[in-house]
Order: C-alpha cells, then structure tokens, then sequence
C-alpha cells in the first residue's frame, strides 16, 4: 500500500474465525494493512453504527433503518459510513449493522473534500471481505452527489435557504471557541443533515473542517462525544425546541425553527458570495485566508484575509473605506507571500477604489514596488484637500522613500500646479506638505503665485509661518528679503521696522551680510538687541568686514547695525576695536566707544579699549590719567618680565587705585610668583593705592578652592608681612588684621602651622611674630595695642 491512502476498516458481528479476534461475535472483521491499534480504537468508540433501541423494540423494517454518517477526530482522522442489518449472526436477535471506516493521520488525504460529502459515494462497502484483510482507499476519495455546486444548488432551491446556511454556518465557525455550543440537527432525512453539514463544513477552512466531529444519526446525544449530531424527531425529546436548549445550538428542519443567533463575520462575508459567485473559486478563496491567517500566526482569519482572498480568487472590487482600511492595514504589515503574486494585485485593487486620504496615509507605510505611485496618489489628494480649503489634519511623518526620476517630476508639478491655484494664507500648508512627501517644487515654475504669497507674508509677520518646514524654504526668504527691503524704504518704513524688531529679525538674521543695507542693518539691530547667542552669531556675521574693511565708513555701519538698538557690553566693544585696524578708528567711533565706557565700571577691559583710544583722549583729563597710570603699570609689569626684582616699583606710587583694582591679577600673579621678600619690597615701594588693592585681592587668592594650597599660603604671609609693616598706612594695617582675623577663624592648627614653615624659610623672626600675633589672636587683646605691640616687636620703628 503506499502512503497516499487511506487505511480501511469493517465492523460488523463476526461468525467464529470470521474477524481479527477470531471468535464470534461484534468485532473488526477485516482492516487494511498498516492500520494501527489507535484508529482501531478511535473507530471503535465514536464512529461505529448507533441501532435505535426504540425501533428495534417496535421490530421495524431494515429498510427504515437510514445509513449513518459519523467523522472524529481523535489523534487520527475518521471517517465512517454504517447501515442497519438486522438480526446477529446465528441469531433472531436484533442490533447487527455493518460499518465501513476510513482512518488516516494525515488529514491532507481527505483533498479538498470535506467528510460530509462522501455521503452516498460509491466505493462504500455494506458487506464483510472475504478474509480478514480489506482493500484501502485511495487518497481524495470521490465525493458522491454532494459536490460542491450541487450542495450550492440544493441550498438555493430551499425555502430561505441563504439565511439557514447563514445560521448553520455560523454555528460551526464557532465551534472550538470559547464557551462554544454544540450543534443539533433534527431531521427525519438523514441525508438533510447531511447536506447541511457539508454546506456548513464547505465554508470552513480543510483544516477546520476535519476537526468538526458530527454523528449522523445519533441515538443517545448526550453521551455524544461529537460537536454536530443528527437527531431522528423520535430520539429528539426536548433538542427538538430550539428555545429549549441553551447547550445545543438547534437547527429543526421538521418545524423549521432554529436558534436565533447573530450570524459570524466570516458567515456574512462568505455564504452570500457561495451562493451567488462561481463556488469552487469561493472554496479556494476560505482556503487562501486561511493560509494568509496561519502564515501570520494567527488562529483565524479577519476581515482582511477574507477581503484579500476574494480580491485574488474572486477577481472581487473593494468596496467602501472600512475594507480599503482594513486591506491597506493589512498590506502594511503582510503576511510571508510572493509580492507580485498577492501583494501587488490586492494594493492595485485598493487603489483602484478611490480610497480616502487616511487609507493612502496608511498605504504610504506598506514596503511595496508601487510605493512611489501609492504617494503619488496620496499627495495629490492631500493637495486636493489643501486647494479646496478644507481643514486639515495633523499629518502623521511618512518614513522616508526613494522616488524614481519619473516620480520626482510628478511630484513636484502636482505641488507647482497647486500653488497656483491655493490661497496664500494656505500656501505654507501646501509647502510643508511638499516637505513631508520629500518634495522640492522649484520657485522659478509658479513665481506669480509665490510673489502673492510673500506679499500676504509680509503684511502677516505673525501668522506663524515657519519656513524651515519647506524645501523650497531658501528661496521663499530670499523673495521676502525683497519685499521687506522695498516696503523699509516705503511710506510704511516705521511699521515694518517694528515688524522686524518684533518677528523678522528671528527668520532673517542668518541671512545678513551687508551692514550697509538698510533690512540688514535693522535686523541686525534687532537680532543683537535680543541677547543671548544670538547676539554673538549676528556680531560674527559682520567681524571680517572689520578686519578688511573694503568700502569707507564700514566701522560706523557695522557699529549702527549691531549696537543701535542695544549699547556693546565692554568684551563686545573691546573685540570691536580689536577686530578693526586702528587706522579705520574714526573720531565718530571713537566718541561712540568713550561713551560705552562713560557708563562702564573699570576693567581690564575697560583699559584696554581705553588704550586703543589713546589718539582720541582730546582733553578727557579723567580718562588720560587713568591711560597714563594704566601705561606705567604695564610698563613695569613688562620691565619685571625683563629684569625679574631690578624692576623699581617706586614707578607704581601715583597710579590710581582703580587701575591697580582693574589688572589685579595681573598684579597678583607676579606677587605670588617672586620670593617673598622681593614681593613684600614690591608692596611697600609700591604704594598705598597698590595696597588698598591687596586688601581686597589677597583675601580672594587664599578663599579660592581652585587656587593650588601653596599660592594661597603666599597670600597669607603676603597679607602678614603687609599688613605689620611701618610703611602701611594704618587703614592698611587694620584691614589686613581684619582680613586675617577671619583667616584665622576659618582654619585649623595645621594651616597655622603650614604658614609659619613659610615664614621660617624667609626669616626666622617673622614666624616668631606669627606665633606671637596667633597667641595673641587667641587672647583677643584690644586691637590697637596688639597691632602697635607687634609692629615694634617684628620690625622696630621705621623713619617714614
């Protein structure tokens, strides 16, 4: 036998030797070979003949007596037919029958047949082989008369046939679902049954099919292990009221009542095109979505599957948005199948519904070969919506595609062609729209409607129109530029330097480039005025024009773009001179900056601008003396570099304090690096303005965290040495006692003992009145003894 049939089986009540047990009696007389104890069994216990013990009792005729038609499946696949004999063998006792079994584990055996249909096939067998072996049979056997337009046929021609097959159908598709309901057919005819269970069954997918067990007829229902049963009206009792029974789903095809139930999606879907479309593609069509579902992991198949299915095998139209939607969600995230085979002809099918923009959007995500044409189709019906002025939604971001050259010129005459025909007010909807969809229209094709729009743009500062959403954004901001730079030397000059001030700069200030243009100049103005990096990236625009100032007055330009509206903080103003050759500072740039510094604080910076300005001083008595004092500083800060100690600081005594304050670190930093002794002789030579400016910035070297520990020791001894020198002034002195007071009070033993080792390397007396001046800091003697006693004790009276 080979592997493509089934194995058969006969059950019947044997003579002695006549079956495989070789005793008499109800047995399997013959089987095929290779059939296995586990079909034998599951023939056995469900799929045997069921004589009516009431019939039998009333000893009716054999012929009354229908064939039973019976399908399991337990661990193997079984399908039996049975007919009624009579009485046993040797016997007048009623109850024998014959039952002719098919069993197989391989449910692709069956074919596209379903077991409903082998009802009345020829090659079933009603008597005993021979021997104990029989013949098997071959894989998709022949079907008999209910084939599938006959069943379609047959379903027609019955009284509101199609809302029955709705009903009976629906309660198969719900069979193995949760809390399912058991299907009973009442009939007298057990072919009528059977019909319907083969047109029930017809509609399911092959593989649920097989796995829908049904008896007909069944005597005892509820002892049944079966999910369909036929009931004779005589065996039916109470399963003949279809109201009757919450357990059973009733079908009564003597009355012609049923169960009222809400029929199943796939029912809807499917029974009404079995009925009116060619059946044999309406099988294959549930096949295909059964396929579709199981290929995606899914138990059944949904709306799409279906829809899919009959778009492939029924040459069906979609119709209606809800089925675009759900084949274009469908088409997004496809099952594993051929592209050109499923997934071009259903999306061909989509588009060829006129689908509303929100399933194109949907499409637009699906990896297909017709990407390009089904963006084609979704940018054109947005623009559609955009010129007609409808609201528009929020558009979800489309992931990015490549177009072909063909696709590229499409798009953009589509959004060339619109921007002629739309409101300006709803140009910016139209060019980010082209931006979504990769899209760059060229300016140069619709410039009539892009001079509208700049006009309306430029009387709408404040429409909230962003061109960095366009593509074609650049040349857009160029055209504006124009608009404004016309209209600034208008009648309306005041309103749309206000509208600069208040909108335009933001968008134009990456743009400036000529601080002699009047638009440039103004946003500029404003850009600066705004603070921020703004501020620093609109003064860079115009830096190099400083450096190489091509054309006469560029100083005053560039001074009048950036600072017109906002005075240079002292950095700017500093980097401005900086940046222009000292040959290009006009008496009119001049007067500018000594008017910045008229307002300023004095700095390092201030000192430096000052001293570009030397030249321009004129009889600013107040501001030359500070240039002088400030030159000298730097004159012995540089003779120091030079000559180290040799450098006389007698130079420093008439500079003024707020020099000595505004390059204290400078200052500080050669103090701190000297010997002690050569920074202590630095100090005194130097002053009382160089001093008053040690008792603010020595205190600030030794709290500073960041300074290195021995820098901030230096500072202490300097402050020490200082502050008890003769030659201090006595403000000096008590402002350094004060200052080291609070040292003192904010450090620990260590610390004291860390300065006095510094003390100790430059003389020994010095670190005996550290000690002295901490014993007595310690005892908190009045201060002006204190401060008396130890000027004597560490340095003996000095001549002034």
């Amino acid at each position: 036998m080979s592997g493509r049939e089934f194995q058969s089986l006969y059950y019947t009540d044997c003579r002695p030797g006549q079956g495989l047990r070789g005793g008499a009696g109800f047995q399997f007389q013959a089987v095929s070979p290779g059939t296995t104890d586990e079909m034998m069994t599951a023939v056995q216990r469900s799929a045997l003949y069921e004589a009516p013990v009431g019939w039998m009792r009333e000893k009716r005729e054999v012929s009354q007596y229908p064939p039973s038609l019976v399908h399991v499946h337990d661990g193997v696949y079984a399908t039996a037919r049975g007919i009624y004999l009579g009485a046993e063998t040797g016997g007048v006792r009623e109850g024998n029958q014959f039952t002719h079994a098919l069993a197989t584990a391989d449910p692709h055996l069956y074919g596209p047949i379903r077991p409903a249909q082998l009802w009345a096939a020829p090659w079933w067998v009603e008597e005993p082989a021979e021997s104990t072996e029989c013949a098997a049979v071959s894989a998709e056997p022949e079907a008999g008369p209910l084939g599938v337009e006959a069943l379609r046929d047959w379903v027609l021609s019955r009284q509101d046939g199609e809302s029955w097959l709705l009903a009976v159908h629906s309660a198969m598709d719900r069979l193995h679902g949760e809390d399912a309901s058991r299907v009973v057919f009442v009939s007298e005819d057990a072919e009528t049954a059977v019909r319907w269970i083969a047109a029930g069954t017809l509609l399911l997918p092959q593989e649920r099919a097989l796995r829908v067990g049904f008896r007909v007829f069944a005597t005892n229902p509820q002892y049944s292990r079966h999910e369909v049963l036929a009931v004779h009206p005589d065996w039916a009792g109470s399963l003949a009221d279809p109201d009757r029974n919450s357990d059973y789903v009733v079908f009564n095809l003597v009355t012609g009542e049923r169960r009222k139930d809400e029929p199943t999606a796939a029912a809807r879907h499917w029974v009404p095109r079995f009925l009116g479309a060619d059946p044999y593609d309406v099988v294959d069509a549930i096949e295909l979505s059964h396929q579709f579902a199981r290929n995606r992991d899914d138990r059944r198949p949904g709306t799409a599957e279906r829809l899919a299915a009959g778009v492939l095998m029924l040459d069906e139209a979609v119709s209606g948005q809800d089925s675009a939607m759900a084949l274009a969600d469908w088409l997004v995230s496809p099952p594993p199948v051929s592209t050109s085979d499923v997934i071009e002809p259903v999306l061909d099918a989509v588009l060829a519904s006129s689908p509303a923009l929100p399933v194109l959007a949907k499409l637009a995500e699906a990896n297909a070969a017709q990407a390009g044409r089904v963006r084609i189709a979704l940018l054109r019906g947005e623009i559609d919506e955009i010129v007609r002025g409808t609201p528009a939604d929020s558009r979800a971001p489309l992931s990015p595609r490549p177009w072909s050259p063909d696709e590229v010129e499409e798009a953009c005459i589509l959004v060339e062609a619109a921007a002629g025909a739309v409101a300006p007010e709803r140009m910016d909807l139209l060019l980010r729209t082209a931006t979504r969809f990769g899209v760059r229209p060229r300016v140069g094709r619709f410039a009539g409607a892009a001079g509208r729009f700049v006009e309306w743009w430029a009387e709408h500062p404040h429409a909230g129109v962003d061109p960095a959403r366009w593509t074609c954004g650049p040349e857009l901001i160029d055209l504006l530029r124009d608009v404004l730079a016309r209209r600034l030397a208008g009648l309306g000059a005041a309103e749309v330097a206000e509208a600069i001030d208040a909108r335009w700069w933001r968008l134009l200030a990456p743009t400036i480039s000529d601080p002699f243009m009047p638009l440039d100049a103004a946003v500029a103005a404003a850009a600066v005025a705004s603070g921020g990096s703004v501020r620093q990236e609109t003064t860079a625009r115009f830096r190099e024009q400083l450096r190489a100032p091509d054309r006469p007055g560029t100083g005053e330009a560039v001074w009048e773009a950036l600072y017109r509206n906002s005075a240079p903080t002292m950095a700017e103003l500093k980097d401005f001179l900086t940046a222009l050759p000292s040959t290009a500072v006009s008496d009119s740039l001049a007067q500018r900056a000594f008017t910045v510094l008229e307002k300023s604080k004095v700095s390092g910076r201030y000192l430096d601008v000052l001293r570009m300005l030397g030249h321009h001083l004129g009889d600013r008595d107040d501001l030359r003396k500070l240039w002088e004092g400030d030159g000298r500083l730097r004159s012995w800060l540089s003779n120091f570099a030079r000559k180290g100690a040799e450098a006389d600081a007698v130079t420093l005594k008439d500079i003024s304090e707020s020099v000595f304050t505004a390059r204290a670190d400078q200052i500080i930093a050669v103090l701190l690096d000297m010997d002690l002794p050569a920074a202590l002789d630095v100090t005194v030579r130097g002053g009382d303005q160089l001093q008053q400016m040690l008792v603010h910035a020595l205190p600030a070297v030794w709290s500073d965290e960041q300074a290195a520990q021995s820098r901030r020791d230096h500072a202490v001894v300097l402050a020490f040495l200082t502050g008890w020198e003769d030659a201090a002034s006595e403000q000096v002195r008590t402002a350094f006692d004060k200052a080291l007071e609070r040292w003192a009070g904010q450090h620990k033993p260590t610390d004291y003992r860390r300065v006095s080792k510094v003390l100790r390397g430059v003389a020994a007396e010095y670190a005996a009145g550290w000690h002295d001046w901490l014993k007595e800091f310690a005892q908190q003697k009045p201060k002006p003894a204190r401060t008396r006693e130890f000027a004597r004790r560490l340095f003996g009276r000095r001549e002034k």
